[in-house]
């Protein structure tokens, strides 16, 4: 059974047009691969929000091909790192995490991940979807795809203490700035009468 390059729903090949889309049926084009990943494997790897996750993947086929879309991640925005932990983004995570520890940029990039982050979780799902697949061709199964993907419950935990931990820095990183202000307001004016 063929897939519907835009959808990605199993259709018939008699149909000249997808029934549930309405666009019209061809080889997927894909910007990156000439592998299509269907509604089911990203549903079954997703697990939790899996319908959320797939409206926002639609985003990113629109065209009949694979590529960025703006969309928008409350989840990424607000807990950023955290999310991706969750969501077993691991090196995404590690980075952003990084990327935490400079406040300059943090904000910044807190939109920038808010931008950005559905198309970085439909890209990891994608990729590992079709590692699983490549790996297990002929006894590929949906149940594999669940048990590597889903989320990590633990990391609600990891995540708070992750969190304060971050606070703790801002918080002893202001009091120095504090302390470095107080003193050249204090002395400066010493220096300068003498």
């Amino acid at each position: 059974m063929p897939f519907c390059p835009s959808c990605g729903k199993e259709t018939d090949t008699a149909y000249v047009f997808c029934p549930y889309c309405g666009k019209k049926m061809g080889a997927p084009s894909t910007a990156f691969s000439g592998e299509w990943v269907t509604e089911g494997e990203f549903k079954s790897f997703i697990g939790k929000d899996a319908g959320y996750y797939w409206r926002k993947f639609q985003n990113f086929r629109s065209t009949g091909q694979e590529g960025f879309a703006f969309t928008w991640s409350w989840p990424a925005f607000f807990l950023g790192f955290i999310w991706m932990l969750y969501r077993k983004m691991y090196l995404w995570s590690l980075l952003a995490f990084i990327i935490a520890l400079t406040p300059i940029t943090f904000p910044v990039l807190m939109i920038g991940w808010g931008l950005t982050g559905n198309y970085l979780y439909f890209w990891h799902a994608r990729k590992k979807i079709l590692d699983q697949r490549s790996k297990l061709r002929s006894g590929f199964s949906t149940q594999g795809l669940a048990e590597s993907g889903g989320v990590n419950r633990w990391v609600w935990f990891v995540g708070a203490i992750l969190l304060l931990f971050l606070l703790a820095i801002g918080f002893l990183g202001g009091l120095f700035f504090f302390y470095l202000i107080r003193e050249m307001l204090f002395y400066v004016p010493q220096f300068m009468e003498t």
